[in-house]
């Protein structure tokens, strides 16, 4: 009796297995100009205060740094993912703690034309609890359609137009809440 069937068999469950932890997380790295960006779509994770972190309330999650309100992960608006872009010099790998970004995403369809109008992404200036400065990214929860987007950006004046792929959902998205890269 050949071991083939079971071994294929098995392959096959990983392919799915990983696929659906891939779900969670979609990224795209790019470089503009002398700017490396990331853009990441991960499940939605909560936001804290500096005042909230130091009481020892929060030991996982976003601490907020500055820009503009974050959306809970409870929200009224149900977010469903946290659009988040970290900035980079190209040439250091050195984290940028203090670029000026601006965020849109609007949804595609299957030939890659706009559709709709883009929503604005409030941006929070935030670092992973825990991680300090080389953590700061920018971004905040959001509700993104699955499916393909175009997600517009100016960091530090220059723009940017880049296609993220949303994967249809499938499981728990808070499984992989707080694995923030």
């Amino acid at each position: 009796m050949s071991r083939l069937p079971v071994i294929a068999l098995s392959v096959a469950f990983l392919v799915l297995l990983v696929s659906g932890v891939r779900a969670q997380h979609a990224k795209v790295d790019t470089t503009l100009g002398n700017l490396r960006i990331e853009l990441h779509a991960l499940p939605p994770e909560p936001f804290f205060t500096k005042d909230q972190v130091s009481a020892g309330k929060a030991t996982n999650g976003m601490l907020i740094m500055g820009g503009a309100k974050p959306v809970a992960p409870e929200a009224e608006i149900h977010p469903n993912r946290h659009l988040v872009i970290h900035v980079f010099d190209a040439k250091t790998d050195k984290v940028i703690t203090d670029a000026k970004v601006k965020m849109s995403f609007q949804s595609l369809d299957e030939k890659g034309i706009q559709l709709g109008t883009p929503v604005d992404v409030p941006i929070v200036v935030m670092q992973a609890i825990g991680k300090g400065a080389e953590s700061t990214h920018y971004g905040n929860n959001v509700v993104l359609p699955d499916g393909p987007l175009t997600i517009s950006l100016v960091v530090n004046g220059k723009k940017l137009k880049l296609r993220l792929d949303i994967p249809y959902e499938s499981g728990n998205q808070m499984e992989d809440m707080n694995k923030h890269p």
